[in-house]
């Protein structure tokens, strides 16, 4: 599925983004739950940042900061305990 930026926002502003929705898998606690799953490639100047230390920094446009996951591994990111 594809996401594009939201109703004010310009590509420019908002890069659309592939993303992979789907539902948890069982057995689970959180079985069921819906989720987006979003892959972000770094540039070469972010890896540096990153093996130099420096954070990364996720901005939600929302109220409230839902649960979420980094990893770098796909099965991780989709099938949550």
């Amino acid at each position: 599925m594809q996401f594009n930026p939201p109703a004010g926002l310009t590509e420019e502003q908002c890069k659309p983004i592939r993303a992979y929705v789907g539902r948890i898998p069982g057995p689970s606690s959180i079985e069921g739950q819906p989720i987006v799953v979003t892959a972000w490639t770094p540039t070469l100047q972010e890896i540096e940042d990153l093996v130099s230390g420096k954070p990364v920094y996720l901005t939600l446009l929302a109220k409230s900061l839902p649960p979420h996951v980094l990893t770098t591994d796909f099965h991780k990111a989709t099938h949550l305990q």
